[in-house]
């Protein structure tokens, strides 16, 4: 192993040995460090009181290596760390010994998720569960397996990211046992389905981002997405992320999407890599004229082969709107290349908002023949 001499009276912000093929623990000599990296690299275990000689750290990233064992005591003494990302690992319950977490007294926010299925043995939650401090967590969660009403412990708990290495159906009954808790946000990966009542347990819920599993989504995944959306009728919420509907499942956002969205008061829409075909006009329209708190609205990567781009008019009815990030080209497989200059032949006109602060136009994909639009009018609000 390699010793690393850092002696100062200063403190070190960071180490970074990250990506540099280690496949052992450094040994650290005493030093102020505040910050250290070492992902992605080949680590396999990380031995009793590694840290020893680091008091001072606050964040140890330890990510995309190949964690198999964590020793008894391998974080002792660090009771400033707060921050510690053990995430896309080989761990499973026999790698981390009883009170692993024990003494980690300031830390906020702990990453384990994507390692290997561990949380098989319950106990493995109640070991996080110790964690009196923990604002923040990321955790795997297999099939037939759910949060467990030891995490209740955790009352300062404000965010969760739930990730499965297959995609998932979640249900009311995978975050049953959160009530308890005041989670503020939530992140759900590997989703190929949602139930209408999934997320009944979130009363608090601000922030919420649904990253669908491209290979296991349902073909009906984003109507069962919005229908789960219902349970947040006349909440306030900050932002909705929704990524990853694949092609096979493409989709116009129509009245039923719009419906949902106009039942509550939501600052941020994302619906990135959706696959989204197209806008309906009045639909959207009525969003837009209806009492609504949208700022941002974020549609990037989406292949909008709808004929009809008249929804770019819409957007000037939004009272609030700041940030528009839209595709601005219509996407079509040309079949006749005859029609190619009629084809080709497009100008567009933006109605923007009097509060809009970012506007991108941009492709929306590669992967087909795009045509582009020759002019671009944008007509702001005022002017009628």
């Amino acid at each position: 192993m390699e010793a690393i001499n850092i002696r100062t009276d200063k403190t070190v912000n960071l180490i970074d040995f990250s990506w540099r093929n280690l496949k052992a623990m450094p040994v650290f000599l005493h030093n102020l460090t505040t910050d250290l990296n070492l992902q992605g690299n080949f680590i396999q275990a990380v031995p009793v009181w590694s840290f020893k000689k680091s008091r001072k750290l606050k964040r140890i990233d330890l990510s995309q290596n190949s964690l198999t064992m964590i020793e008894r005591d391998a974080f002792g003494g660090l009771v400033e760390l707060t921050h510690l990302d053990l995430s896309t690992n080989r761990l499973t319950t026999d790698s981390l010994p009883v009170d692993i977490f024990k003494g980690l007294i300031s830390l906020q926010e702990l990453a384990i998720n994507y390692n290997y299925d561990y949380n098989e043995n319950s106990n493995f939650q109640s070991e996080i569960s110790i964690i009196k401090s923990l604002v923040r967590l990321r955790i795997d969660l297999s099939t037939r397996q759910h949060i467990g009403k030891c995490l209740c412990k955790l009352s300062n708990l404000q965010e969760i990211q739930i990730s499965a290495h297959h995609g998932q159906i979640y249900s009311e009954y995978s975050f049953q046992n959160l009530k308890c808790q005041l989670i503020e946000v939530l992140i759900i990966d590997s989703v190929a389905s949602l139930t209408p009542n999934t997320f009944i347990s979130f009363p608090n819920l601000k922030t919420l981002r649904v990253n669908i599993k491209i290979l296991s989504a349902a073909e009906d995944v984003i109507g069962n997405v919005f229908k789960s959306l219902k349970v947040f009728k006349g909440r306030n919420m900050t932002e909705l992320t929704i990524t990853g509907n694949p092609m096979r499942n493409g989709f116009v956002m129509d009245h039923p999407h719009f419906e949902v969205l106009q039942n509550i008061c939501l600052q941020k829409l994302v619906l990135v890599g959706d696959s989204i075909l197209g806008i309906k006009f009045r639909p959207f329209e009525r969003y837009a004229l209806k009492e609504n708190c949208l700022q941002e609205l974020i549609m990037s990567n989406n292949v909008m082969v709808d004929r009809k781009d008249d929804y770019l008019f819409v957007f000037c009815a939004f009272k609030h709107l700041k940030i528009i990030r839209i595709p601005h080209m219509i996407v079509r497989k040309r079949r006749n290349k005859r029609s190619r200059s009629a084809v080709d032949d497009l100008s567009y006109t933006v109605c923007l908002p009097k509060t809009l602060e970012q506007l991108d136009l941009h492709s929306p994909v590669k992967n087909y023949k795009c045509n582009c639009c020759q002019r671009v009018t944008f007509k702001n609000s005022k002017s009628g």
